[in-house]
């Protein structure tokens, strides 16, 4: 069964306009055909196909799935976009494909990328809940300031921000272990890091300093850790 990005109206499904050419000329979907439906806010569709155009694909709803694909527990990722923004691509396409509830670009002191496409971004964001089958997307939020962002971590939840900065860091993977239910904030920085004074405002925040191994590792392989580690709390 194909699967697309779409949206529900009444009991007729019809195709995100970036899906049709793939749908239309690759897969050459035809009346009758029955195709699975994405539209990212939680439910998915099972659908047989009733009118194809270049413009447009119709399908009529035969079932509703719940939930589906649901990943359980809520982490956010706020992390630092790379230089080379390709690299913070594949971070959200692999993000999605692990189980990532919400993400927001962190802008800090050694940041050298600050603009941002949103909509590059949520586009991989829709092929990735496709192609994994997540019948949710991630919330994307806006940029943040780092200072700003600081002050998000709600009432109960846990916040860790992890650094190369030498000094005493719990490991994330056992943090996370220890409270496996509790709503998860993980800060990730940019190729130069975090600087010791951004460390220290976090800290004096509540945020959990936290280490990723002992390994050196680049932004967008740092937060892909991070979401790993959650998934295997």
């Amino acid at each position: 069964m194909h699967c697309f990005w779409g949206h529900k109206e009444g009991e007729t499904l019809s195709l995100h306009p970036d899906e049709l050419v793939h749908a239309v000329k690759v897969l050459r979907i035809a009346p009758s055909d029955i195709i699975h439906v994405f539209d990212g806010n939680g439910d998915t569709y099972i659908g047989r196909v009733t009118h194809v155009h270049k413009k447009y694909v119709h399908a009529l709803c035969v079932e509703t799935r719940k939930a589906y694909g649901a990943v359980t527990g809520f982490l956010h990722v706020a992390i630092s976009p790379t230089k080379n923004i390709d690299r913070m691509h594949f971070f959200l396409e692999k993000a999605c494909e692990l189980g990532i509830h919400a993400m927001t670009p962190l802008l800090s002191f050694h940041s050298e990328r600050r603009n941002w496409n949103a909509e590059r971004a949520e586009r991989v964001l829709r092929a990735a809940c496709t192609q994994s089958q997540k019948g949710t997307m991630p919330a994307l939020h806006a940029p943040q300031k780092f200072g700003e962002f600081l002050q998000e971590l709600p009432k109960g939840a846990k916040g860790y921000i992890a650094t190369c900065i030498p000094e005493e860091r719990e490991d994330l993977v056992a943090a996370l272990r220890q409270s496996p239910d509790v709503p998860t904030f993980i800060m990730i920085g940019p190729e130069g890091d975090f600087s010791p004074e951004e460390l220290t405002l976090a800290k004096n925040a509540g945020w959990k300093h936290v280490h990723l191994g002992y390994h050196r590792l680049r932004t967008e392989t740092a937060g892909l850790y991070a979401v790993a580690a959650f998934a295997q709390r």
